[in-house]
Order: structure tokens, then sequence, then C-alpha cells
């Protein structure tokens, strides 16, 4: 975790609604020497994906996450698991009912988004995720659930598109193009745990649809070396955005 940056539990005396910390569920000791997980059933992409290889040079940043927990990881280290319709069966509602956001969720608004070039949409990687500062202390946390927005600027609509509980969460995203987007998370292998994989999915709103990718899986304590990369990312995000925040 970088210097600086630590990460508490708000207690219930400030309120209901809290940047309460939130950690993946992690095994019980002695879990993590268990038989390792069958790997994704999914084909190895190797260098034949045409969409990844597309994608790479904008995957890059996700892909240095990994890479300190996966040494060697790379966009073609990834299983393809398939293609399925997107978008449908989500949450939609007006924009107004979610943006501008609660104060206790800004934050987290700015620094877990992206805009494609037109700015006609907003992709708010996990709408229940939360920033706080506290003296010099970083606190990020949220709700157990994880739920992407993609808003629609221009029509005046939100899409809550994808829901997960505590078995995974979303926290990283980058427009490819005016009409795609990736999407990237982590889950439980086999939706149970101990074992972790990252997940990465690209959605493309000319068709609807999503392509799903997975790393291979890896043990609770490789995972945190993630978890703490990824915090890091955050904070320098957080400070680097702090600035245009603060005078919006």
């Amino acid at each position: 975790m970088a210097k600086g940056i630590v990460l508490v539990i708000i207690v219930a005396a400030l309120g209901v609604v809290g940047c309460t910390k939130r950690e993946p569920q992690h095994a019980v000791r002695g879990q993590e020497q268990d038989t390792l997980p069958p790997q994704p059933t999914g084909a190895l992409v190797g260098k034949g994906d045409s969409q990844i290889n597309a994608a790479a040079s904008k995957l890059r940043p996700w892909v240095v996450l990994w890479q300190h927990a996966i040494p060697g990881f790379l966009p073609d280290s990834l299983y393809l698991m398939g293609t399925a319709p997107a978008f449908r069966g989500g949450h939609v509602q007006p924009l107004k009912n979610v943006y501008p956001p609660p104060a206790v969720n800004a934050s987290a608004f700015l620094v877990f988004s992206a805009r494609p070039p037109d700015g006609a949409y907003n992709l708010i990687f996990d709408r229940y995720q939360c920033i706080a500062e506290d003296g010099e202390e970083l606190e990020i946390g949220g709700d157990p659930d994880s739920g992407p927005l993609l808003l629609d600027l221009r029509r005046g609509v939100s899409n809550q598109f994808e829901t997960c509980g505590t078995p995974c969460g979303f926290d990283w995203g980058v427009w490819l193009s005016p009409t795609e987007f990736a999407l990237g998370g982590w889950q439980d292998v086999g939706g149970t745990g101990p074992w972790k994989e990252g997940r990465l999915a690209i959605y493309s709103l000319t068709d609807s649809t999503s392509t799903t990718y997975l790393t291979r899986p890896i043990p609770p304590g490789t995972f945190a070396k993630y978890r703490a990369t990824w915090e890091a990312w955050v904070a320098s995000r957080y400070r680097a955005l702090k600035p245009a925040k603060s005078h919006s």
C-alpha cells in the first residue's frame, strides 16, 4: 500500500451513510494451501484475439495493476469466456435520480469514472464506492454490493447494467472508442472463493453485447498484492483529480 494511505472503517456514529471499508471475502487460515482450482474453461487468448490486440494500449494501466499479482501478465494471458447480450435487464432510470451523486459518493464518482472522446456518456465503474479524506488519511470503501452505471448524458438516462454482491467487484474502466468500453474487476473462482480471478469485459453499444475475459486463478495472499496496488492507484488518481474537483 502506498505510504500515507490508510484504509479505515467509519463507525456507525458518523451516520447511516458512510464510507465503510469494503473487503473481499478472505479464506480462513490454511485454505490458501488448498488444491489449485481449475483454470478458466475458455480458450487462452494468445496472439489471435483481434479485440484484445486492438485494445491492448488502452488496457495497459489495468494490465500493470494485475502484474503486481501475476508477474509477466499480459493481455494475451487472458482466457476468452464468450460474448453475451448486454444492457438488457439493467436498472434504467432518469439521470437526475443518480447524478449528481450524494456527497458521500461525489469523489468516487469522479475517480471511478471514464468518458468517451465525444463526452456523450459517463461510465461509473462502481456506484457503491466512496472516497473520503480524514486529515492526511484517505478512506476508500463502499457497500458490499458493486454495480457500474452507464450515464447517457444526452438522453438523460442512467443504466445500472450489472450488479454483484460480495463474490465479485468492479473497479476499473476505460473507453476504447465512442461506442465501446472495457470494465475491469475481480470475482471469486466458482462464485465461492477463496481463490480469485481478474475479470475484464468489453462492452459494445453498437450491438449491445459484452465479451468477457478472465485471468488465471490466484490465492488470497496474491490477490492482496493486486488490492494494495489498486488502492495506491486510487489514491494517486484522487490526488490528481482533486484540484478539478475542488473548483467544480
